[in-house]
């Protein structure tokens, strides 16, 4: 179990970012019921990250709480290159060029972190940027270009995410800088490590190599994933329905039955579950939440999710506390029902808590 929360079964995730750093607010987010605080290895340097640890052991002890700590490793997200001075605007029917490897910038041409497969583009085929903030049509392919046309532009920034659904695969083994950032961590005494991309057995043995002592969550976010998910299930000490990425890799309509197989899955085999992105989007700004949002938290808990984890709505949103507040809430109600008709042996129980048992593939 995560959560060490009274009453509350459910664990409460929450990502540290620019507007959740400072004591105040940490200690505000630890009053309302934050149990796991998770730090974005791609965002943020390690001078903040290490201040970050510090003020949150200092105020988990003086409020009696047991705080654990989440190092989320960036590991094969696709992302842009540069772009001159970091940004550039994009308008619909504007040309966009895409190169496999690293060119000079320019503000409508730049290169992507993985290259695709030609053989699996189409003229048409969309290009997803930024969670398909911004949508590319492919007009030109090559082994080494992209070119594309704006379908729906704005402004985008460099490092921002890619996705070219069924035209990418997920490379094989952990790239240095996230070997280097899992050293990091397990040097703050993190106690849970996320993967981003897992895809087979093997990437669990890599990630435990390095942090024998900490919990290795899989990050669910590609096709890939879901057709190896029994294996990954059984490797990995629990496994995160990464919705964001996930949501741009399949389609959208797709992903909650895979949340659901995801959640089946791990209960099945007794390991963790949780449930990421969007649980409280509109909360970036409003300090209320929509009955959808509501019911979307109350569906992962009911379908067995053992913690719940927010992303932009505490790294940057303007309502930090108050969404964990929130989360509470809606955690609380929906573990009250599940009582009330005696569902909770659906719930996955006995979940590891020792990585040094995983009986899977190292």
């Amino acid at each position: 179990m995560l959560s060490s929360f009274p009453g509350r079964r459910t664990a409460v995730v929450t990502t540290l970012g620019p507007v959740s750093e400072t004591r105040s607010v940490l200690e505000g987010m630890i009053r309302a019921g934050v149990d796991v605080v998770r730090l974005s290895m791609s965002n943020g340097t390690r001078e903040r990250h290490t201040a970050a640890v510090r003020t949150v052991r200092e105020v988990a002890a003086e409020a009696g709480r047991q705080v654990l700590l989440l190092a989320d490793l960036q590991a094969r997200k696709n992302r842009l290159g540069t772009l001159p001075d970091g940004r550039a605007d994009w308008r619909p029917g504007e040309v966009v060029t895409l190169s496999a490897k690293p060119v000079e910038a320019a503000s409508h041409h730049t290169w992507i972190t993985y290259p695709w497969l030609p053989e699996r583009l189409h003229p048409d085929t969309e290009v997803l940027i930024d969670d398909g903030a911004i949508v590319l049509a492919v007009t030109e392919a090559g082994e080494s270009e992209l070119r594309c046309t704006v379908v729906q532009g704005g402004p985008v920034t460099s490092g921002r995410g890619v996705a070219i659904p069924g035209a990418t695969t997920v490379p094989a083994g952990l790239h240095e800088r996230d070997a280097d950032d899992l050293r990091f961590a397990r040097g703050l005494g993190v106690d849970l490590v996320a993967l981003s991309f897992a895809c087979s057995a093997a990437d669990y043995g890599e990630v435990h190599a390095i942090a024998p002592d900490q919990l290795v969550i899989g990050k669910i976010e590609h096709p890939d994933a879901l057709t190896a998910l029994p294996a990954l299930a059984s490797s990995f000490d629990g496994l995160m329905v990464a919705r964001g990425d996930l949501a741009v890799e399949i389609p959208f309509e797709d992903v909650p039955m895979a949340q659901k197989r995801i959640l089946a899955e791990c209960a099945d085999q007794h390991r963790l579950s949780i449930v990421a992105t969007q649980l409280l989007h509109s909360m970036r700004q409003s300090t209320l939440p929509t009955r959808a949002e509501v019911s979307d938290i109350a569906n992962a808990v009911l379908d067995g999710a053992d913690a719940l984890m927010v992303t932009g709505e505490t790294g940057y949103g303007l309502h930090p506390v108050r969404v964990v507040e929130v989360l509470h809430r809606v955690i609380v109600g929906a573990e009250r029902y599940q009582d009330d008709i005696g569902a909770t042996s659906g719930r996955a129980t006995g979940v590891r808590t020792d990585p040094d048992t995983n009986g899977g593939e190292q």
